[in-house]
């Protein structure tokens, strides 16, 4: 049991793992980029001739790219592995952002922004993988939500200084981040489950040493050995999409991903993003761009909180607390609107309970940002083995593209036919569901190695397949 007395220093590990994470800034500023760049269109002041259409249009293609950004970054980081991967994945952003900044006419927005897409795809399958194969069991929760923060710090920025600055600045400002990820991550080490998977063992070792800053060649070669068995065993079997979905023994980890994917993008937080300054102007007197900043900095310290206290506290009471937060703040946000279009109270009235939307608002962002914002991505770059790793990363992250579609899609059917305060219920409803789901399903996989966790997985498997197999005997 030698290895819980070995100290790593774990300096490498931190800062590959922030600067594998800050790729994520780019898919903040695509995202939140529409909200400052629309009314610059609309004024006039971007001097492109747009249709509104066209706007919804440009405001949404990302999506598309992020999709093939997916399938783009599967077969890359099992090819050319997870740093080049990494690298290659801001290319597309770079020569999006690039043509959005000299571009003056509205058709030759589209294919950037798909451009823009391909990488913040690439990124959600290449990073988490990269981040969970490099940290130590004890930082890896910690280093996985990082990404969340990276996330709303691009997001923040945008809100910031976009509608501060001219179109163009807008524009070089989204330029200059990924060109900066792409030069910081030019020097960071290898995954050494890269170097296992196809048997060069003498790099992995070196990558290995790297990141765990030591020289002790015995317990290297301790660890690259349980390393080792276990990637062995778990390339035995393919890797393709159709084992992950044919072979009974992920059943339970696909399960368990689908069902906190649901949870992610199902209770409500991208309409809410959409429809942030909607929401403000019919419940308070302060300005929208004011509004969407002092959000952007709750978002980003709420996305450190939850990175610092997923170190301390285990994943499932982190999700669990809060989901039912999140529940709570969409029913309290249907309550407001419902006593508003429904039971049409006098304005006097609704503006003693005028705080209620701005509770439910900001208690949504601080208890999303903890738990089910990012942890969902997390679990599912630790539970599945490293031959179906990039498969379930794939199509998680397309399973999420498919959603965030449909909802921004479905939000105005919904509001227009059965109000606002209908959407936001149906969003606490999920919430709701998602208690039972996290308390009888959820595993967890706080300080445990990826080995444990995925061991874990199968033994539960065997388990139910052992009943299975007992009842048929039986009958």
């Amino acid at each position: 049991m030698s290895h819980h007395c070995h100290q790593t220093k774990r300096k490498i590990q931190y800062w590959a793992g922030l600067c594998a994470a800050s790729n994520f800034m780019f898919t903040g500023a695509v995202i939140s980029w529409p909200s400052p760049a629309i009314p610059k269109f609309q004024s006039g002041e971007a001097d492109v001739q747009i249709t509104e259409a066209q706007i919804s249009w440009i405001s949404s293609l990302f999506a598309i790219g992020a999709i093939l950004g997916c399938f783009i970054g599967h077969p890359l980081l099992d090819r050319v592995g997870r740093r080049k991967a990494l690298l290659f994945g801001t290319l597309p952003g770079i020569i999006g952002a690039g043509i959005i900044l000299i571009t003056k006419s509205a058709e030759m927005l589209y294919f950037p922004r798909i451009l823009c897409g391909v990488s913040l795809g690439m990124n959600a399958v290449v990073v988490m993988i990269y981040i969970t194969e490099i940290a130590d069991k004890e930082i890896r929760g910690a280093l996985g939500m990082s990404v969340q923060v990276t996330n709303n710090l691009g997001s923040l920025i945008v809100y910031c200084v976009g509608p501060f600055v001219t179109y163009n600045m807008l524009n070089a400002l989204v330029l200059a981040i990924p060109l900066a990820n792409l030069l910081s991550c030019l020097w960071i080490p290898e995954s050494p489950y890269y170097h296992v998977k196809d048997g060069r063992i003498a790099a992995a070792r070196v990558e290995f040493m790297k990141l765990k800053g030591t020289n002790e060649e015995k317990w290297v070669d301790e660890q690259l050995g349980i390393i080792r068995a276990h990637v062995r065993e778990s390339m035995e079997n393919k890797t393709t999409l159709w084992e992950l979905v044919s072979n009974m023994k992920y059943r339970r980890a696909l399960y368990i991903v689908t069902g906190l994917k649901m949870l992610q993008y199902m209770t409500g937080g991208m309409a809410i993003q959409a429809y942030l300054e909607v929401i403000f102007r019919q419940s308070s007197s302060i300005s929208g761009p004011l509004v969407s900043i002092v959000y952007g900095f709750v978002q980003l310290l709420t996305g450190v909180g939850g990175a610092l206290l997923a170190g301390y506290f285990g994943r499932r009471i982190l999700m669990f607390v809060s989901d039912l937060g999140v529940a709570l703040s969409m029913s309290a946000l249907g309550l407001y609107f419902y006593l508003q279009d429904t039971v049409k109270l006098s304005p006097d009235t609704l503006s003693t309970i005028s705080f209620l939307p701005l509770i439910g608002l900001f208690g949504f962002n601080v208890f999303y940002s903890v738990g089910i914002g990012m942890l969902p991505y997390v679990m599912q770059a630790e539970l599945f083995p490293i031959n179906v790793k990039t498969a379930a990363s794939s199509s998680a992250t397309v399973m999420a593209c498919v959603m965030t579609f449909v909802i921004t899609k479905c939000y105005h059917g919904i509001r227009a036919g059965l109000g606002h305060s209908a959407v936001f219920w149906a969003f606490a409803v999920v919430g709701y569901l998602g208690l039972f789901f996290i308390y009888f399903f959820v595993p967890e996989t706080k300080d445990k190695t990826l080995e444990e966790v995925q061991d874990n997985m199968l033994e539960k498997n065997q388990e139910a397949t052992a009943l299975k197999d007992m009842e048929d005997i039986n009958s």
